[in-house]
C-alpha cells in the first residue's frame, strides 16, 4: 500500500477518539484594506515577531515580497492598523525572515540568497518600501536555495545568522558585525535531507532543525554544533515539518506540521535528549481550510510560526491562513494534559513504513534494470569481439601482482 493510498484511509471512531486541541482563534481587529491585502498575500513560509513584539513580518514566496506589518498584542485581542510589502530586486521566492531589531531584517530566497534590508518608518509613502539590501549574499554563492533564516544577538552589535540552505541538505552559520558578514561555516550537516526551520533555545544552549524528508526535528547540543555534529534528540510525529519555536523556559518545541492541519507540542523536562512524540496536538484550522491548500501531501498545513514571549500567544501563517494567532499558553505549559492526535501518529507511522516500502520497491527495480543492462552488453556483438583482449588483460593484472 502506498502513502498516498494511506492518506485516504478514514481513521475509525477508536482512532478519534482524542484529537488534541482546537483553540479558538484571538480575534484580529484590523481595517478592511489590512484584511483584503492579508488574504491576497498568496503562499507564505516564515512569520516573525520583532524583538519589541510590535512589527511581524511575513515571507511571501509567491509574490516575491516579505509583508511587514505593525502590530499590538494582548492576550485577548490583536489590532493590526497598517502593512506595508518590503520590496526588492534582491526578493526572489523570499522564504525565510527574522529581525535583527525593529528596524531591521534579514531574509533569504531560494532565488536571491540573503539580504539584510533597513525598515522604513511606520508611515514612509510606500515607494520607501521598494529598497536595496545593505548587506547581501547573492544566491550564486549559495550552494542550492537558501530557506529559513534565524537571527540571534550574541553581542550588542554582533549576531548569529543560521539560515538553512534546502538543496544542499546543511545549515550555514554566519556572523553580523557593523554591517559586515563573516563567510559562513557548516553549522549542521550530517543527516539533513531539506532543513526547512531551524531554532534556538532562549539560553543557546539548543538548537533545532526541521527535517522535511526524514518527517522528523533533531535538536542538537548548540556548543557541539558542526558539519559531523549528531542530535542529541530526535522528535517523530510530524509529517512534514517546518516552523520550529522553542517555548516555556525552553521546555518545549513547537512544530509547525506542512503536512497536516497542526502545530505539535513537545516536551522536555529537564533536558533534550532521546526520541519523542508530540505531547500535545494543536489544530490550527479545520480540514475545508487544510484542503484548499492541499496541492500534494507536503502542502496544506501550517509553515511559519512564533510565540510572543509576552502574551503567550502563536502566530501561524499558511497558504490558507496567511495570519492567525491562538491563546495556547496552558497546553504549552502542560501538554500532556491536552493530549496527541493517537490517529495522526498512528498514520504518520503507517506513512513511514509505506514510504520505506516504496524505497526499496525502488531500489529493486533500478537494480533488477542494471541487471539487464548488462546482461544485454554481455551478449551483443561487440562485448564477444572484445572478449580475447579483456583475457589479455586479465592475465598481464595477474602476472603484475606476483611480481
Amino acid at each position: 500500500m502506498s502513502a498516498a493510498e494511506l492518506h485516504e484511509i478514514e481513521p475509525s471512531a477508536e482512532e478519534t477518539a482524542h484529537r488534541g486541541l482546537v483553540p479558538v482563534p484571538i480575534e484580529l481587529l484590523a481595517p478592511d484594506v489590512v484584511r483584503e491585502t492579508l488574504a491576497a498575500l498568496g503562499r507564505t513560509e516564515d512569520v516573525r515577531l520583532s524583538p519589541s513584539g510590535k512589527r511581524l513580518a511575513i515571507a511571501c514566496y509567491a509574490i516575491d515580497r516579505v509583508a511587514v506589518a505593525d502590530v499590538a498584542l494582548t492576550a485577548a485581542e490583536v489590532r493590526i492598523e497598517r502593512i506595508h510589502f518590503l520590496s526588492s530586486p534582491a526578493l526572489g521566492e523570499p522564504h525565510g525572515a527574522d529581525f535583527i531589531d525593529d528596524e531591521t531584517v534579514v531574509v533569504v530566497g531560494r532565488r536571491s540568497g540573503l539580504g539584510v534590508f533597513h525598515l522604513p518608518p511606520s508611515d514612509a509613502p510606500p515607494e520607501a518600501w521598494d529598497t536595496t539590501p545593505v548587506v547581501a549574499i547573492e544566491a550564486r554563492e549559495w550552494l542550492e536555495a537558501p530557506g529559513s533564516v534565524l537571527a540571534r544577538r550574541v553581542a550588542a552589535d554582533r549576531h548569529e545568522l543560521l539560515v538553512c540552505v534546502n538543496w544542499a541538505h546543511e545549515v550555514r552559520r554566519y556572523v553580523l558585525e557593523a554591517g559586515r558578514l563573516s563567510p559562513g561555516a557548516i553549522a549542521v550537516r550530517k543527516w539533513l535531507d531539506v532543513p526547512d526551520g531551524v531554532a534556538v533555545s532562549g539560553d543557546g544552549a539548543w538548537t533545532a532543525v526541521s527535517n522535511h524528508y526524514t518527517h522528523s526535528v533533531f535538536v542538537y547540543d548548540s556548543a557541539a554544533l558542526g558539519e559531523d555534529a549528531e542530535p542529541v534528540a530526535v522528535l517523530r510525529g510530524a509529517t512534514y515539518p517546518h516552523g520550529v519555536r522553542f517555548a516555556a523556559d525552553d521546555r518545549r518545541l513547537l512544530v509547525a506540521d506542512a503536512g497536516a492541519p497542526y502545530v505539535h507540542v513537545f516536551a522536555a523536562d529537564d533536558a533534550w535528549h532521546g526520541v519523542s512524540y508530540p505531547a500535545a496536538t494543536i489544530r490550527v484550522m479545520d480540514d475545508e481550510t487544510f484542503e484548499r491548500a492541499r496541492h500534494n501531501p507536503q502542502e496544506g498545513g501550517p509553515k511559519g510560526i512564533d510565540v510572543d514571549a509576552r502574551t503567550k500567544l502563536l502566530l501561524v501563517t499558511s497558504e490558507s491562513t496567511p495570519l492567525a494567532f491562538f491563546d495556547v499558553a496552558k497546553t504549552v505549559e502542560r501538554p500532556r494534559e491536552t493530549g496527541c492526535d493517537a490517529a495522526a501518529l498512528l498514520r504518520f507511522e503507517l506513512q513511514a513504513l509505506a514510504a520505506r516500502e516504496e524505497s526499496t520497491a525502488s531500489a529493486k527495480a533500478t537494480e533488477a534494470k542494471v541487471r539487464e543492462q548488462l546482461a544485454a552488453i554481455e551478449q551483443s556483438l561487440t562485448w564477444r569481439l572484445t572478449e580475447p583482449a579483456r583475457g589479455l588483460y586479465r592475465s598481464a593484472r595477474r602476472l603484475a601482482s606476483r611480481g
